[in-house]
């Protein structure tokens, strides 16, 4: 804000001290608590230092000065104000609770630790975020930094009146919260106050959250005005607050914090003034120095809240909740609890979803309507069909289907109408073809040196794992492939076929090496080899180019590339191809990041245990694993389906931020999905009984929930398409 650019990126901490063996035994925690006692320390002393030691602990120079009093007595003349002027009856409503708590509790909550000084160096307040949170604050008190060992008080506002939604926030809470019977390091504060809904059912469940750690208390209206005070002060904190907070200790005086954290709170520090006395100290403060009454702090919204016309300043201001931006949500389905959507953001799935069910579950529903909400916010997929049950993403239905939520019908137009839906067959010449050509267009580059070696050393790279260089031959080989390719390219031929025809009958004078000509000819032989063994290795058809496979034509927002099966019978074929399109997929999300977009692009995997299985490495183990670990952060979201949990590679559902549970009959496959479920902090111990349709949601700020999910917006009939039609159906869309 004042112009200053520091002289380097980590100013004021140079950067040797990072390289000191002493920085290598810090944890993230300790370096940015170091880090903020070093500038701290320069603001105390109003003397700047560049610190060049991240072990030298030196003692700040003398305590700091006393707050002036009258910047105290301005504070406290604010806060009061800030206090007579809240809403204290909006956070306690049910349809605005969610929005209105979260702020209120952590500003609370941020300030209670800064209350506290260096006693609170080892307290966090997590970020709350999503519609509707199944917690509304979280204090994390670090006991261990590197075993993460933790206590967790967590609070939830609750002023639902109707039975069956009180129990399903009773539960989400509880599960967000990690409670569990015997459990001592983790609380949950459900704050309510009013009487819960009669009934034998609340009254248990109530009952079994106290038991496994949870209490029941109210908010006081004097509570709530002095978090609305701080929230407003906090946006953002002016010169003297912290001094302010240490000397009044607003928040550590409140009842409500008062009742619940002594268990997580470090050693007893000082009593302070309640609000009520701070509010009084106030009234005898000099007005000159209190905010002009006319001018209300920035977040708050005038609300004359009398019928007469607004002449004079409100007598009261509402605190608006913290701005949100629009979120793009996509629906998982809708709660057997309330029947409210159970929405998921849509970059979450930047972070991969996991779906374990088995036939008859709806997991193919799931899957496609999955797809078809991602493609109406513009998102494009590549969706693998191993059993021809996908290739009618793009047919209407020739009816309204039962099973469709209000809303529906206007969903199906607008996606048909948006989204452009390609059927491929590799290796059927008869449908829609993909192959996987080594060798690009050189003619296009010939003339940008810079570009075309780019583009020879990216074809020599692709060739090399083919012409199967072994020992002492990797070097020289792939000199030789250089060699011969930027020969061959300058003439601005790209045939796989003429460039294996050069290799084999090389001209002297091309290669500089002594047995380039051998090399050449030996080389020759194994990517022949190569094309006989993968007829999409150099074959014909359209290149399985994931630029080609994501971009819609003209005046559509998404394609969806459907990718059958039906030419690559064998699963080493299968797996052969996809590791291909993986590695090509991975290459051109590095090169095409999402960026500031919710989601890049999907790529559905269903029968994901044939690829990334548990037991033997297949040809595309590997490369899934490697996408799964690094896609998310470029932006493009994988989708792993399978009803064998068991037979899935254990890093997958690792990988996975949202994770679907659905119909299961296998013992085997049951257990390894409550296994799953439950290190996810879920319980599905009726899994074996869902119906076609419901299944168990989790995702980030999700706690486990069951939803049943509603029909997809594309015809999908009971029976899968046959070969003939696949390949029909991919034939017509040809361009």
């Amino acid at each position: 804000e004042v112009g200053f650019t520091p002289p380097y990126d980590t100013w004021p901490v140079r950067p040797s001290a990072f390289e000191s063996a002493s920085a290598r035994t810090f944890t993230p925690r300790r370096l940015l608590q170091r880090v903020d006692a070093h500038i701290r320390k320069c603001l105390d002393s109003g003397e700047l230092s560049e610190l060049d030691d991240l072990a030298d602990e030196q003692a700040p120079a003398g305590p700091p000065p006393p707050p002036d009093p009258r910047e105290l007595q301005a504070m406290d003349a604010w806060f009061s104000r800030l206090r007579d002027e809240a809403d204290v009856g909006t956070p306690l409503r049910q349809d605005s609770e969610d929005d209105w708590m979260p702020p209120l509790l952590t500003a609370g909550l941020s300030a209670y630790i800064a209350e506290l000084g260096e006693a609170g160096q080892h307290l966090t307040v997590d970020q709350v975020r999503g519609r509707k949170p199944a917690l509304h604050a979280r204090l994390r008190r670090t006991l261990d930094e590197r075993t993460e060992d933790e206590v967790h008080v967590a609070f939830r506002g609750i002023a639902h009146t109707h039975a069956r939604a009180v129990q399903s926030r009773i539960s989400s809470a509880g599960t967000e919260a990690g409670l569990r019977a015997g459990g001592d390091k983790r609380t949950l504060v459900l704050i309510r106050n009013s009487a819960w809904p009669s009934g034998p059912v609340t009254a248990r469940v109530v009952a079994e959250l106290e038991e496994q750690g949870g209490i029941v208390v109210p908010i006081s209206e004097a509570d709530l005005r002095t978090f609305a005070a701080l929230e407003v002060m906090q946006r953002p904190q002016k010169p003297g607050f912290l001094e302010w907070l240490a000397a009044r200790r607003p928040a550590g005086s409140t009842e409500l914090f008062r009742r619940t954290l002594a268990d997580v709170a470090p050693p007893e520090i000082p009593a302070s003034p309640s609000p009520s006395e701070v509010a009084d100290a106030a009234a005898v403060a000099d007005p000159a120095l209190s905010p002009p009454a006319d001018d209300p702090s920035p977040g708050w919204v005038a609300e004359n809240l009398g019928p007469a016309e607004r002449t004079e300043p409100p007598a009261r201001w509402r605190p608006s909740p913290v701005p949100r931006p629009r979120v793009p949500t996509v629906p998982v389905g809708r709660s057997d609890t309330d029947q409210r959507d159970v929405l998921v953001p849509l970059e979450s799935l930047r972070k991969h979803t996991v779906v374990f069910a088995g036939s008859g579950s709806g997991k193919t529903v799931l899957l496609r309507r999955l797809v078809e909400e991602c493609a109406l916010h513009g998102v494009s997929a590549i969706v693998l069909d191993p059993n021809n049950d996908l290739a009618r993403l793009g047919d209407a239905w020739p009816e309204p289907p039962e099973n469709w939520h209000d809303g529906d019908g206007e969903k199906a137009a607008s996606y048909l109408e948006k989204t452009e839906v390609v059927v491929w067959t590799p290796g059927r010449s008869k449908g829609r073809p993909l192959a996987f050509q080594p060798l690009p267009d050189f003619g296009a580059v010939l003339g940008d040196d810079d570009e075309f070696a780019i583009a020879v050393g990216a074809a020599v790279a692709s060739l090399a794992p083919r012409a199967q260089l072994t020992g002492r031959k990797v070097e020289s080989g792939r000199a030789v492939l250089r060699e011969v390719l930027t020969y061959y390219a300058g003439h601005g031929a790209s045939s796989l076929d003429g460039f294996i025809d050069l290799l084999g009958d090389l001209p002297e004078g091309i290669s500089g090496l002594r047995n380039g000509q051998k090399l050449a000819a030996e080389m020759a032989e194994a990517l022949t080899a190569a094309m006989i063994n993968d007829p999409l290795f150099g074959g014909s058809g359209e290149t399985a180019d994931p630029s080609v496979l994501l971009t819609p034509r003209e005046g559509r927002t998404a394609r969806i590339s459907v990718i059958s099966f039906i030419g690559l019978p064998a699963d080493e074929q299968r797996q052969s191809f996809v590791n291909q399109l993986q590695m090509a997929l991975f290459s051109w999300v590095k090169a095409n990041p999402a960026g500031d977009r919710p989601l890049g692009g999907l790529f559905v995997m269903d029968e994901a245990q044939t690829f990334a299985p548990s037991g033997a490495m297949t040809a595309c183990t590997e490369s899934t694993i490697s996408l799964a670990s690094q896609a998310r952060k470029y932006g493009l979201g994988l989708v792993f389906a399978t009803q064998a949990p068991k037979g899935l590679h254990n890093r997958i559902p690792g990988n996975a931020a949202t994770q679907f549970f659905g119909y299961l009959n296998s013992g085997a496959q049951i257990n390894a999905a409550t296994e799953l479920a439950r290190a996810k902090g879920g319980q599905v111990s009726d899994i074996s009984r869902l119906s076609s349709g419901q299944f168990y949601v989790a995702s980030e700020g999700l706690a486990f929930e069951r939803v049943q999910e509603p029909m997809c917006l594309s015809h999908h009939p009971p029976s899968p398409l046959t070969a003939e039609e696949v390949i029909r159906r991919a034939a017509e869309g040809r361009e």
